[in-house]
């Protein structure tokens, strides 16, 4: 058909296909139907039709008969009638379609016609169009979505159909059609239609099924990128999408198109997520300057990434004193290692100070981390650090941190015990009990040596490796052997790694891209300080309650933070129910006091003359850096009302931030805000979605307020202008960053860290390696049938 003037075809097509249509259906049989056509294109009426299209007539059966139904469109208004056998609509009062219908633009015949066609309920897709020199429309088809026939791939071709994907055929060759053609005018009239269809229309409960009538709308946009950087799903975002429309049906698309549109962004942000991610990095440190970051590229592609915003370095200057360095978390979808810095606040909660993507695991990249962190901290090292057994990361700190204490996390180590012995002594509880008590009980060298040799002993552990290996580096993991050394808080203990554990989780991920990890990252870092924030506040404005009448208490409870003085209360009140003084010694320089509790542990408090202080046993002011119950004891008994200045520990009282922090080069650590948008802009942004929810929750009480809330939305928006965005442009606004053209540092690729978990071989992957390996072969003799254990040749190659 040639393009510049279809309208001679058209006439011709409508007369054969009517043709045909009248003879295969055997019209002379069905006498009750009056049918009433315009070859020329005019209106086509047909009475006493199957709008429901329940009924697929037998085109090729002269005996079939036609059944009659009737069918009221939603609207109340408009009723469509429909004969099976020919499928030609009649809309009355609305929707008339009509040769010769003028449109201001194309895009208002488009418009119309897809509202004529989800009245009637059949999908439209875009045929043929021509262009003038100057790109405006001269005409255009609009075809109904079943026209036409799926081509066929050649046979062999791309190998047999049947090894592929398998789709599902929509196309029926429907001929149904309008034509539109531009005037001299300017305005667009339709030239040419035709109605009749050669297959069933859809039900009303599947109308918003059709494809034309799906779209992702921006509502739906802007819930799947909020959700995604709050760490929920696509799939989840739609069941939100379901429940605030009211029903899948007024959704505007489904769960396949909302992950579709969320996979386009994916690959189109492919190549150039690196690229990306590090753009945001400069975007962030031009709003603020004090936001640090450093990155390497190797051979175009990002070989390691740090970064540590200004909070984070703020946070450190107050609570660096000890480390947390865990990079067992999973990895994103270029399997780098994430390895975030992590502390303990005057909360006793977790605090972010900083974090890294590594394309490997080498000694050199983690001498790297290390220093490129001390940078970024002033060049402040911390007293202790803990982290994930890895020899890598020892020599790391060995070379960079030699003067900070370095211990393993006994968290991470006691969580690979289940993969390493029997999993039936798991449920044992004496066994449990009695290798906790050895772990996490023993306060003395000797009490761990005894306890540990004793339940190896019973449970025949001797040849077991693993435990083994851990016992020989026992000094760097077990308590017991640095009780006096000042931990602030950072030992991992079940609940504190598995909140952190927590915490990294919801944004890690091995399919996320980097600039996916980002959005999520950034909303969930702000989550924790939000927590922190509101433990300020609660700590600032809110008393605690006493439970006892010493001053010892009210003051603590006055200074400490709120989840600090539940510790300090918890041993106050052990001082006072099961602390008894056995035995004073007085000395010439201090005086020794025995002390017993409720543990059946004697302890030994000694008082310094010379420097005021008790110093206790137990050692929990000296690891933790709250007065144990024997010191409170003594307190007590002494009759003073107020703890010592010696006993309180700075990072735990509630003023602890309000000292200025500087970085290396004397400059004030002042937060600012990095988002482009102004604070006012985005109060009032909230204020206008509040008083729309306020509203809208009076308005759907009733179907009048309902109408006036409409109405008047209709006139408020003829007050803006429409903003007219393109995909790239809509998912750039909603990130927050730009989607370069011009790549020049590539996402890492062909990264194997230590851990990796291997892709599981599915069916596919088994068929290609059958066709790709062939038969298995004899090593010795590379003959099929047997191997190198039964090969006849082995003898005879033996010398």
């Amino acid at each position: 058909m040639a393009l510049d003037d279809p309208m001679e075809l058209d006439d011709q097509r409508g007369q054969e296909v009517a043709a045909v249509v009248v003879e295969q259906t055997n019209i002379q049989e069905v006498n009750h139907v009056d049918v009433s056509l315009s070859m020329h294109h005019n209106v086509i009426s047909i009475e006493e039709v199957d709008a429901l299209g329940l009924v697929n007539a037998d085109f090729n059966s002269e005996s079939s008969p036609v059944r009659e139904e009737n069918f009221l469109c939603e609207d109340n208004e408009t009723t469509v009638k429909m004969n099976d056998a020919f499928r030609t609509p009649t809309k009355k009062k609305q929707h008339v379609l009509e040769k010769g219908m003028l449109f201001d633009d194309m895009e208002a015949a488009h418009k119309f016609y897809m509202e004529y066609a989800h009245s009637l309920a059949f999908s439209v897709r875009i045929g043929q169009q021509k262009l003038d020199a100057n790109g405006v429309v001269i005409w255009k088809r609009f075809l109904c979505a079943r026209e036409g026939y799926k081509r066929e791939k050649e046979e062999g071709a791309s190998g047999s159909s049947s090894k592929g994907r398998r789709s599902r055929e929509s196309r029926c060759g429907c001929p149904a059609y309008i034509y539109v053609k531009r005037t001299l005018e300017g305005k667009y009239v339709i030239a040419a239609l035709y109605e009749e269809h050669n297959h069933a229309f859809v039900t009303p409960s599947k109308r918003h099924l059709l494809r034309s009538n799906r779209s992702v709308n921006k509502k739906a946009k802007t819930t799947l990128f909020n959700c995604h950087k709050a760490s929920i799903g696509t799939s989840q975002a739609f069941r939100l999408l379901q429940i605030g429309a009211g029903g899948f049906e007024y959704v505007g698309c489904t769960k396949k198109d909302l992950q579709n549109y969320y996979s386009d962004f994916r690959h189109k942000i492919k190549d150039a997520d690196a690229q990306m991610f590090i753009e945001n990095l400069h975007t962030l440190n031009k709003l603020d300057h004090n936001f640090f970051f450093e990155y390497e590229v190797k051979d175009g592609r990002l070989f390691r990434v740090f970064w540590a915003d200004t909070t984070s370095r703020k946070n450190y200057v107050h609570f660096g004193d000890v480390l947390s360095f865990d990079t067992t978390y999973s990895t994103n979808q270029y399997d780098m290692k994430f390895a975030p810095f992590t502390g303990v606040n005057h909360h006793m909660r977790s605090i972010f100070f900083g974090a890294a993507f590594l394309a490997d695991e080498k000694i050199e990249s983690y001498v790297w981390l290390f220093n490129t962190f001390l940078r970024a901290m002033g060049g402040k090292a911390p007293s202790f650090i803990v982290t994930d057994e890895d020899a890598s990361i020892k020599a790391g700190i060995a070379i960079v941190l030699p003067d900070t204490i370095h211990r393993l996390c006994m968290w991470h180590i006691m969580k690979k015990l289940p993969e390493k012995i029997d999993a039936n002594l798991l449920k044992d509880d004496e066994f449990r009990k009695m290798i906790n008590l050895c772990v996490w009980g023993s306060e003395t060298i000797e009490e761990f040596e005894s306890r540990w040799q004793a339940w190896i002993a019973k449970y025949h552990f001797e040849n077991n490796e693993w435990l083994v290996g851990r016992y020989k580096i026992r000094k760097s993991w077990i308590p017991a052997y640095f009780r006096e050394i000042w931990l602030g808080g950072i030992l991992r203990t079940t609940s504190r790694s598995e909140s952190a554990n927590s915490f990294f989780s919801r944004f890690i991920g091995r399919k996320l891209a980097l600039v996916e990890f980002w959005i999520r990252f950034d909303t969930a870092l702000k989550c924790q300080r939000q927590d922190e924030l509101i433990d300020d506040n609660t700590s600032m404005h809110t008393n605690p309650k006493l439970l006892t009448s010493w001053e010892l208490e009210r003051h603590g409870g006055a200074v400490f933070t709120h989840e600090v003085f539940r510790r300090f209360q918890d041993e106050l009140l052990a001082a006072r129910e099961h602390c008894d003084v056995q035995t004073t010694t007085e000395m010439e320089d201090r005086t020794i006091i025995r002390v017993v509790d409720n543990s059946n542990r004697p302890r030994e408090v000694i008082f310094v003359n010379a420097d005021q202080v008790h110093k206790c046993s137990c050692m929990l002011f000296e690891s933790i850096g709250i007065p144990c119950r024997h010191i409170i004891r003594m307190l007590r008994s002494a009759r003073i009302s107020e703890l010592p200045m010696h006993y309180i520990t700075k990072r735990w009282t509630k003023n602890c931030k309000r000292e200025a922090a500087f970085d290396s080069e004397g400059n004030l650590l002042i937060e600012k805000s990095i988002t482009s948008m102004e604070d006012s802009t985005r109060r009032k942004m909230a204020t206008a979605r509040n008083k729309f929810e306020d509203i809208f929750q009076m308005a759907k009480t009733s179907e009048e307020g309902l109408d006036i809330l409409i109405q008047n939305l209709e006139r408020l928006s003829l007050l803006f202008e429409p903003i007219s965005r393109t995909r790239q442009e809509e998912q750039e606004s909603f990130i927050g960053m730009s989607i370069p053209e011009n790549v020049q540092v590539h996402p890492p690729s062909d990264i194997r860290s230590k851990g990796r978990c291997k892709r599981i071989v599915g069916h596919a992957d088994k068929h290609k390696r059958t066709q790709s390996s062939g038969p298995r072969k004899c090593s010795s003799c590379k003959g099929v049938g047997h191997d190198r254990r039964n090969c006849s040749n082995k003898d005879a190659a033996l010398p």
